[in-house]
């Protein structure tokens, strides 16, 4: 009996693993940043629950995207980009849904936020 738990746990693991969302592509959104609209184009590439990529748009070009993961509907990631000088680490988490990920975009330190939508392009 303990033996069919554990392979029915392999399963679902496995299971999990074979059906993480499919990101490849160009994905492209814009959020507000003090009255100016930040346009963003993400190039996501998906390997099993591993995101990787990277971000155009920020201050510093082609942002790469760091420990990115993929937990059913949820997309976890960090870059690091330029403000005036300073590195600045951006902590991301998506929500995926029928074709859009909601971004929610923030500093490590929590001074900054925004959650703005990216869509597939065509």
């Amino acid at each position: 009996m303990k033996r069919r738990f554990v392979l029915l746990g392999l399963i679902t693991l496995m299971a999990g693993q074979l059906f993480a969302a499919d990101l490849t592509g160009k994905w492209t959104g814009q959020f507000d940043f003090q009255g100016t609209p930040v346009p963003l184009t993400f190039d996501l590439k998906t390997t099993g629950n591993t995101l990787t990529g990277k971000v155009n748009g920020l201050p510093t070009s082609d942002a790469p995207l760091k420990d990115g993961k993929i937990d059913g509907n949820t997309v976890t990631f960090w870059m690091v980009t330029d403000y005036q000088g300073t590195d600045v680490k951006l902590v991301c988490t998506g929500k995926i849904s029928e074709g859009t990920i909601t971004v929610t975009m923030g500093t490590e330190d929590g001074s900054f936020s925004v959650e703005f939508p990216i869509k597939k392009s065509a």
